[in-house]
């Protein structure tokens, strides 16, 4: 009789145990479809039974005492790590894209078409510079050339402020992920209260949620006896135990820009990633040096054709000029910082010729500069005295937006860079700096313009410096700026600096995208590796159920036969 009882509570726990384990198993396959599902085993032990009278132990069954979780949790942080690489990489190839679309001149109205448009134009008024409609053409190739340097930085800034905004929304969902994180950790201690089995849901929850910030940037995860995480970003706590520090972005402006920075919520530490989509929006933003290279290549080219168009005269003389270009402060030295001019001024001199509607010969005037970078050197105010003293027929003034004025009187007219009898080049650069008979207005990409005299009135454009009919030299010396170097632009042309940075910009964004597609492989690699570990294979699944399924039937039969012999047994006791 004993032994017919053991063996029902045999047959009592492998029908438990065996439903436990199919229990198992139509989880797994109800997790096949879940990325986050982690695939669980379960664990069937003996049973130990007791001594029978021979002293023998044919044991009792088998129990279901463990559903293990299958995971490799140093695999899992490499995933984090390769995940966080690949986002950051992906957001730079993107960023990266667009940059370089910006460069790719396919529709013919790029900074480097529109360059060669330029000097093309004053090729052609070298030879007709009597011809208005080749002047006005010139000047329309210069308001084309200055609009597209200006469209360029504009959408080089708008690119900017887009990766900088989307830097708020990552903080955010990383912020809002760690919070969900730290949540899930105060349950899964709630739900495995010291016990060594596992709230798997929870942590397969808790999984992801980590793998998505890992996506974000880079974490490292480190598992504490009671189940928690705690989670660290550099060496500094992000996440402890149910604890969150918090993160926010941070705006600052400098220079007039707004720019995000990522801190810590409790501290205002600030926060650099290394890694995921926030080092990608970083790096695209803070590495994006095209702006100070247009600046530069505009500020070049704004300082090269001016100063050759100042020492040159149009079909006419002026009346009233009045300098593009304003001074922060009209009483000290021109070649200082104070004065904030774009370009510099050096010792030297300029002639004005003035010339009368009478038609007396042209008088000519030499202005000198003092620029040796003393306190003595020329001031805006200083200059436009001697104009006044020394040259018969105007008068120069300082405007009250401190700019250089010059006013011919009734019946005269003026000219620059001819002494009544040859070229004269203006030697100290002032003209070009203050923007006297320039061609072009402004400092850099941001506001670089064609001077409105000029688009007014093309006959004011300085083809020559002669003041004779068919002197097309200064449109000469303008068009071939297309093979001169500068040297501002470390020994450059215009036309060549300008394909550097476009060329320097195809490379890094070729690069980015080898290194995107090596990171692609790493992770594709891990990602296999985890699905061969934690992922649900069905066929496997599906022989589960069926060796589980027929072991359950096996003891069904095992326990109705049990209960055959106990009928048998009580039956030949009446």
């Amino acid at each position: 009789m004993g032994l017919l009882n053991s063996a029902l509570q045999i047959g009592r726990s492998a029908i438990l145990g065996y439903e436990g384990a199919l229990h198992v198993v139509g989880n797994n396959i109800s997790g096949a479809g879940s990325p986050d599902y982690t695939r669980q085993s379960p664990r069937l032990d003996p049973v130990p039974g007791r001594l029978t009278a021979s002293e023998l132990q044919p044991g009792a069954g088998v129990a279901l005492t463990d559903i293990q979780r299958n995971i490799d949790d140093a695999l899992e942080g490499r995933i984090r790590l390769a995940l966080g690489m690949d986002a950051s990489l992906q957001t730079q190839e993107s960023a990266l894209g667009r940059l370089e679309s910006m460069f790719d001149d396919l529709t013919g109205t790029g900074v480097g078409t529109r360059l060669s448009e330029f000097f093309a134009a004053f090729d052609d008024l070298q030879n007709t510079p009597e011809d208005l409609g080749i002047r006005e053409l010139g000047i329309n190739r210069g308001v084309l050339l200055a609009q597209s340097l200006r469209d360029l930085r504009q959408r080089l800034t708008e690119l900017g402020d887009d990766l900088d905004s989307q830097i708020g929304d990552v903080v955010s969902r990383a912020d809002e992920l760690a919070r969900q994180i730290a949540a899930l950790n105060e349950e899964i201690v709630r739900a495995e209260g010291g016990r060594s089995t596992q709230a798997s849901a929870l942590r397969d929850q808790r999984d992801g949620l980590l793998r998505e910030l890992g996506k974000l940037m880079d974490v490292v995860v480190r598992e504490q006896p009671d189940g928690t995480v705690n989670v660290y970003v550099g060496n500094e706590a992000l996440i402890q135990g149910s604890s969150v520090r918090g993160l926010i972005a941070e705006q600052q402006t400098s220079g007039g820009v707004v720019r995000t920075s990522v801190r810590f919520a409790d501290t205002g530490q600030e926060i650099t990633p290394r890694g995921g989509e926030l080092h990608g929006l970083l790096v695209s933003r803070d590495q994006n040096d095209q702006i100070q290279a247009v600046d530069e290549l505009a500020a070049a080219v704004i300082e090269a054709v001016n100063r050759i168009h100042a020492d040159g005269q149009g079909l006419v003389g002026f009346t009233d000029v009045t300098g593009a270009q304003d001074v922060l402060d009209a009483t000290v030295p021109l070649d200082s910082g104070a004065a904030g001019l774009p370009s510099s001024v050096q010792n030297g001199s300029f002639y004005i010729t003035v010339m009368d509607e009478a038609g007396q010969a042209p008088q000519s005037f030499r202005i000198d500069v003092q620029a040796d970078g003393t306190e003595n050197g020329t001031t805006l105010e200083d200059l436009a005295a001697a104009i006044t003293e020394q040259v018969d027929g105007v008068t120069a003034s300082v405007t009250g937006d401190r700019r250089l004025r010059i006013q011919a009187d009734e019946g005269f007219s003026f000219v620059f860079g001819f002494d009544g009898q040859s070229p004269r080049a203006d030697t100290s650069g002032v003209l070009a700096a203050l923007g006297i008979n320039t061609f072009f207005t402004g400092k850099d990409a941001s506001d670089i313009a064609v001077n409105e005299s000029l688009q007014a009135s093309p006959a004011l454009l300085a083809a020559g410096s002669s003041f004779l009919p068919g002197d097309g030299s200064v449109a000469g010396r303008i068009s071939s700026l297309d093979v001169t170097t500068v040297d501002r632009l470390g020994g450059a042309t215009l036309q060549g600096f300008y394909d550097s940075v476009a060329n320097r910009v195809a490379v890094v964004s070729s690069g980015v995208q080898s290194d995107r597609e090596a990171a692609s492989t790493v992770l594709r690699s891990l990602q296999a590796q985890r699905e061969a570990i934690s992922g649900v294979n069905l066929d496997e699944e599906a022989i589960s159920l069926v060796k589980f399924q027929r072991a359950f039937q096996g003891t069904a039969r095992f326990v109705a036969a049990v209960d055959e012999m106990l009928a048998q047994l009580l039956l030949m006791l009446r």
